[in-house]
């Protein structure tokens, strides 16, 4: 067989392969467009199995994974797509669905990614996003969250920057800048984004209040305390007659849940800005203002334990003993085995001269949860001394000298 029959030979396979495969996806196209998405991704896997190889493939296999809910499988077959072909894998996007519909596999597979902490596969799926959507700021806040954790805060900032530039209102990316800047020690910088975001996220709380609370003429913050504290319990019986008969919600919980959700979420991400602006200021040395942010995060959340400890510390060092004694009393409700609540609880009771009170807090809490607290016992010797009883605060002193020795 001479060499020109045996290239016309291969050039005939090679078409009838193409020409095969062209009217294979063909098939596979209608029942894509037919949304028959089993039948399509089978026909799809087929044409791999025979060896195969054409973006059109890889692409239809991939949006039908998207319509079955498999978000990995589909950006992996997506990335194939791109791979063999990326203009003619754009453009095919572009006329089948539209770019947005094949984005989801690409950001719904990064969130699950993310989730799993398997950040570097994510950030790839990222950057796909991002080409399919460039203006949709939810890729670049997660790419910049992954980023932040992975240490690299210079192209942290800059993805968070980039989504800011986008969506200058945007209470999430402004929380997670001034998050970013919090963890990286640049506590004056970041207040301004705190209070941004603190800004933004009040309106929706005022948007989710009005929903909820729309039959309640003047909610006390008792009943708005009470639907968060059922929400974050999943006390779901008590908060669904709470719907009913307080609120005054026909359908209860079932009918009403995405408005409670929304409402508690906003509640926790707005106090969640007021807490890190609070804190910022505490870093500062701007106890006055620390204690305005803390106060207003208290104010949306009592049951915050951060919040109450730092609240109720601020207060110790302005020598206002009796509040401070409040904060870390709650404190204590919230969490029987806090044990530096119970010691600065002790601290304040002994400042206000509650010797009694002092003595349970420090001996029966501070020393039953940590024996060798020696604060706690250089207080009790104080306290025993000042009520006349010499050797039990000279018992104390000996304690403490043996732990230090």
């Amino acid at each position: 067989m001479n060499k020109s029959r045996i290239l016309t030979i291969l050039i005939l396979v090679s078409l009838s392969f193409m020409y095969a495969s062209v009217e294979l996806n063909t098939a596979r196209i209608c029942y894509y467009n037919e949304q028959n998405y089993e039948r399509a991704k089978a026909a799809c896997l087929k044409g791999i199995e025979k060896g195969e190889i054409n973006f059109e493939l890889y692409t239809i296999l991939g949006g039908c994974e998207i319509g079955l809910g498999d978000w990995q499988a589909a950006a992996k077959a997506l990335v194939k797509a791109f791979g063999i072909d990326s203009l003619k894998t754009h453009e095919w996007m572009r006329k089948r669905g539209g770019e947005t519909y094949y984005y989801q596999a690409f950001y719904f597979s990064a969130r699950e990614l993310f989730d799993d902490e398997k950040f570097d596969e994510a950030l790839i799926y990222i950057d796909y996003a991002e080409m399919l959507d460039p203006k949709d700021t939810a890729p670049l806040i997660i790419k910049g969250v992954i980023l932040c954790k992975q240490g690299e805060m210079t192209e942290a900032n800059k993805a968070y920057q980039k989504a800011l530039d986008l969506d200058p209102e945007n209470a999430d990316v402004n929380y997670l800048i001034g998050k970013a800047l919090f963890e990286a020690k640049e506590f004056e910088p970041s207040i301004n984004y705190f209070k941004d975001a603190a800004k933004f996220y009040n309106i929706s709380f005022k948007r989710s209040s009005l929903i909820l609370f729309s039959n309640v003429a003047d909610p006390s913050k008792a009943l708005q305390h009470r639907v968060n504290r059922l929400w974050t319990h999943q006390k779901w019986r008590e908060l669904d007659q709470l719907i009913k008969d307080t609120l005054g919600l026909e359908g209860g919980l079932d009918a009403h849940q995405i408005n409670v959700e929304k409402y508690c979420k906003v509640t926790d991400d707005l106090a969640r800005s007021n807490y890190f602006a609070g804190m910022s200021y505490y870093y500062l040395k701007n106890d006055s203002m620390a204690l305005f942010y803390l106060v207003k995060t208290l104010d949306l959340k009592p049951d915050d334990l951060d919040a109450l400890y730092f609240t109720g510390e601020i207060l110790i060092r302005k020598k206002d003993y009796k509040a401070a004694a409040e904060y870390f009393k709650r404190a204590t409700q919230i969490k029987d085995d806090d044990l530096y609540a119970w010691f600065y609880l002790g601290v304040c009771y002994m400042k206000l001269k509650k010797y009694e009170q002092a003595i349970h807090a420090l001996e029966n809490k501070v020393l039953h949860i940590d024996p060798t607290y020696v604060s706690a016992m250089q207080n009790l010797a104080f306290i025993y001394r000042e009520l006349g009883d010499n050797q039990k605060s000279f018992d104390y002193l000996e304690r403490v000298k043996q732990i230090n020795e």
